[in-house]
């Protein structure tokens, strides 16, 4: 799985994509193979004695799985995103020259982490509703 993660970053690198699709490009793939082992390694016992999980295939759980990681991330996203502008109009009455130098600069980086989960909670999304098709078409 390293060796995998390794080769995507090096060619990532070499196109020069910015920092947030890259972090995209290896954060996502990492949980589509983390969910993959899990739904390998744990589905006979999530089949049996998680209530969510009972009775459902292998593909029904690697889309379940994806589903609510994407849903927790872009949820999660979107929260911090609503809570942003409760804190800066707390932090704009105390006076303070450095938030006044800065205030454009940390504003954009602030956000970006949060647009980037609910990014990324929506590829999640996407990819469930992706492997929960395939799934069904095969079988």
């Amino acid at each position: 799985m390293l060796m995998f993660l390794k080769k995507i970053k090096e060619r990532v690198k070499l196109r020069k994509l910015p920092k947030a699709a890259e972090k995209v490009l290896l954060i996502v793939p990492s949980l589509l193979i983390l969910d993959a082992l899990v739904v390998v390694l744990g589905a006979p016992y999530l089949s049996k004695n998680i209530g969510a999980f009972l009775g459902k295939s292998n593909t029904a759980i690697l889309s379940d799985l994806l589903f609510l990681e994407g849903a927790v991330i872009f949820a999660m996203g979107t929260f911090i995103t609503l809570l942003r502008p409760m804190q800066e109009k707390e932090l704009s009455h105390k006076p303070s020259t450095e938030t006044a130098d800065n205030g454009g600069q940390t504003r954009e980086k602030r956000i970006r982490p949060c647009i980037l989960m609910m990014i990324i909670g929506a590829i999640l999304i996407g990819l469930s509703i992706t492997v929960e098709t395939v799934g069904t078409l095969l079988l």
